[in-house]
């Protein structure tokens, strides 16, 4: 195994927010694409529903806002802030690697330009954004590097399942593998939150139709890493 002895808090901070970014784009296209085709037949709410479960708190007044627009949960946002986070990191995870979420924000800003509305056109930034973990894991020796990127992963990856009310066995797979990646970074977990979390993501007691219970293990949730 090849490790770096050190990795700075702020490029770990760093690293682990490259992890999120890059899988709430990832996720968000694909929920995108499920609610356009919703929305073709018929359905106009359903883009209303999308937007409330991922931000309450900032009101949409169109896809194509929420697509490229410049709040701060939209795609463009997200692939700017990746971006912004993987140039500093560029030593650490490869230029190889960089390169594929700088062909993802070159090409939303492409679609941008052209004004489109079709969330199929966005499939090659799915393709980008499996070919930067596949770089990742073909190029990133450091292991401390792959753990910070792929714990930021696994958080962003909960936060969103859980927000669109997916199956309890889809969050505890990536808790479960959470946990693991944590095994190796001492002191990287906030102990009281991960109890709290341990006890309420149970099959008894996950029940995403209760926004009280969701709002809770969200907020525990993004204040687990002590990053």
């Amino acid at each position: 195994m090849i490790t770096n002895n050190a990795i700075s808090a702020i490029k770990a901070n760093r690293l682990y927010w490259l992890g999120r970014y890059t899988e709430r784009v990832y996720i968000s296209l694909h929920l995108l694409r499920r609610y356009y085709d919703k929305m073709i037949d018929g359905e106009p709410k359903e883009y209303e529903e999308y937007y409330q479960k991922l931000d309450t708190n900032n009101p949409y007044p169109d896809r194509e806002s929420f697509r490229i627009g410049k709040n701060p949960c939209s795609l463009i946002s997200g692939l700017t802030a990746a971006n912004d986070n993987a140039i500093v990191l560029r030593e650490e995870i490869m230029s190889e690697t960089l390169s594929y979420i700088e062909l993802s924000l070159s090409y939303i800003r492409k679609s941008a330009e052209k004004k489109g509305d079709n969330i199929t056109d966005l499939q090659p930034i799915t393709d980008y954004l499996l070919a930067f973990w596949g770089s990742v894991d073909e190029r990133v020796f450091d292991e401390r590097v792959r753990n910070f990127l792929r714990i930021g992963k696994l958080v962003e990856n909960m936060d969103m399942h859980i927000r669109f009310d997916y199956p309890f066995y889809r969050i505890e797979e990536a808790f479960e593998s959470l946990k693991l990646c944590a095994e190796t970074e001492e002191g990287i977990f906030d102990p009281m939150i991960l109890e709290h979390l341990d006890e309420l993501l149970s099959e008894e007691k996950y029940d995403s139709s209760n926004l009280e219970y969701k709002a809770t293990v969200l907020k525990y949730l993004n204040h687990l890493v002590l990053l």
